[in-house]
């Protein structure tokens, strides 16, 4: 994998034309009752982004134990190197040495989704 040295300024804008076709393209495939998106509140995307190391944050995807269908997103820090940043004692093989936060239970939409908008 090649190596890159992560920085808060990665990522970017999108012009909102690109994205509505993106959306509407997940739709298309995925049907309109399918989760498309998830809101997470400031203050858990701060708490995760507030450790000293992070320098942006990554969202996996999952599946939960209850429902194996039901798409569900993980945010964890992630430092400059591009290790994560876990929990104290919850390392995993990316060796990150702890003390941060992971964030969960978003809100999914369908059905929290924005007032009067097929988004």
């Amino acid at each position: 994998m090649a190596k890159h040295d992560y920085k808060k300024t990665d990522g970017g804008p999108i012009d909102s034309a690109k994205a509505k076709k993106w959306m509407a393209r997940y739709r298309t495939k995925h049907g309109k009752d399918a989760i498309r998106a998830y809101f997470f509140g400031t203050d858990i995307v701060e708490k995760v982004l507030s450790h000293p190391e992070a320098v942006g944050l990554r969202v996996y995807l999952g599946n939960n134990e209850d429902d194996k269908d039901n798409l569900q997103m993980v945010l964890i820090g992630v430092r400059r190197d591009g290790s994560n940043i876990w929990p104290e004692g919850g390392a995993l093989k990316d060796g990150g040495n702890g003390g941060g936060e992971l964030g969960d239970n978003g809100l999914p939409c369908p059905p929290h989704c924005p007032p009067g908008s097929e988004e």
